[in-house]
């Protein structure tokens, strides 16, 4: 086992629940030295009443979320035996979507999916008891810290730049960037090298915590409206630029990559809605199908897509709805439009 602290207590409490569950053998192994892609821990289940053992590579999460389900499925694919997913609670809904996806796992609450013939475990609806201390999360990822973040990935080279020109692109007040700066050095993503400026690193890891932040800390602050469209087709023909908006979820997926049949149209602006909603003839609607959002960036966007917003906020904008097309879309925009440089270190 590789770490300490919270996520160890979740490994121990939840492997102590599935045996008392279970009944079954469930226990930690030496770890193996891999070069990359290392586990963070081996576990062992085995029938107590007969000689049967299976070996699982071991990924330990806090929490779990549809946002971040994607980049969990993503880490397993890569590991040596057989998977398994351990975390502080994982509900009926998601247990569901777990055993859809053929993902076993177990949490703190007794919850558990496995299923390695003639071994089959499914429990769900367990609820936990939670003696976990949670950490406020770091200013660096609450709303205005997470525009800085976004502000720095999108830009390479920008925490090179004055803290007032950061603040200013990242519409933040400038005491903002100040203490994002030093939450983000803290840790590990950010290095002074002193006359020779500053340097993101981990920027792939950074990415993850951005996006897995961004659906409840930026998204429904900035949602100015939800609208229905009566013909969706509508977006095919429509210039945004025109109306100084930009086009971010499904729609912009489908325009980089041909591969999604948008369901929903997300809409980023920061001008009045007036003459779009009336020229696009959007009927406001809690269920609609239109969800327009402030845009709560400053810099202008350094890509040839101009009417689309940055591709690290479409990724964001696919991983959020929790879709199984989404999600798979947003793995190849991110292979395509972002791998390349957030893996530049």
């Amino acid at each position: 086992m590789k770490f300490k602290g919270t996520e160890a207590k979740i490994l121990h409490n939840a492997l102590e629940m599935f045996q008392k569950t279970t009944k079954l053998t469930a226990e930690i192994q030496p770890m193996p030295y891999y070069a990359i892609d290392e586990p963070d821990a081996i576990i062992r289940i085995a029938l107590q009443d007969q000689d049967m053992e299976w070996y699982f590579d071991t990924e330990v999460k806090n929490t779990l979320t549809r946002a971040t389900l994607i980049l969990v499925a993503l880490q397993l694919q890569k590991f040596h035996r057989r998977r398994l997913l351990v975390t502080k609670y994982v509900t009926p809904q998601m247990a569901d979507q777990l055993k859809k996806m053929n993902i076993p796992f177990i949490d703190a609450a007794g919850n558990a999916f496995i299923n390695e013939p003639p071994l089959f475990v499914f429990i769900k609806g367990n609820k936990l008891i939670d003696t976990y201390h949670t950490e406020r999360p770091t200013r660096a990822f609450r709303p205005a810290g997470l525009q800085v973040v976004f502000t720095l990935l999108c830009n390479p080279g920008m925490e090179n730049k004055p803290f007032r020109k950061i603040a200013k692109e990242a519409n933040v007040a400038l005491g903002t960037v100040g203490w994002v700066m030093r939450d983000l050095k803290q840790m590990g993503f950010l290095i002074d090298m002193g006359k020779r400026g500053r340097r993101l690193v981990q920027k792939e890891e950074l990415l993850k915590r951005w996006v897995i932040t961004y659906p409840e800390q930026i998204r429904p602050k900035n949602l100015l409206g939800r609208y229905k469209a009566i013909n969706f087709d509508w977006w095919k023909q429509a210039n945004l630029l025109n109306y100084q908006a930009y086009w971010g979820g499904e729609i912009a997926a489908a325009k980089l990559t041909k591969y999604l049949k948008p369901q929903i149209a997300t809409i980023y602006t920061n001008q009045p809605l007036g003459r779009l909603i009336l020229d696009f003839k959007l009927k406001e609607d809690p269920n609609g199908n239109v969800e327009i959002f402030n845009v709560f960036w400053n810099f202008k966007q350094n890509w040839q897509h101009h009417t689309l917003v940055h591709p690290v906020l479409i990724y964001a904008d696919l991983l959020a709805t929790g879709d199984d097309r989404n999600i798979e879309t947003a793995g190849i925009i991110y292979e395509h439009e972002l791998a390349r440089f957030v893996r530049e270190d």
